[in-house]
């Protein structure tokens, strides 16, 4: 497992209690969305979310910002 600055890791269960996601499929999310929106990744619509069975909305932003 891989362990990040404190704040980092409170907003990671932040995402996680908001979406009723695990640990894997917020990171999973949060790393294809940085890349997809910085360019490195191009994503179609229904690969920018984060699955199916999920309560991710990309309408929404993350963190508040």
């Amino acid at each position: 497992m891989t362990y990040l600055e404190e704040e980092s890791e409170r907003g990671i269960q932040l995402l996680m209690a908001e979406y009723a996601v695990n640990r894997e499929d917020a990171l999973r999310f949060i790393v294809r969305d940085w890349l997809g929106s910085h360019g490195y990744l191009a994503l179609t619509e229904d690969e920018s979310e984060l699955g199916k069975d999920t309560a991710f909305d990309d309408t929404e932003t993350l963190g508040g910002a």
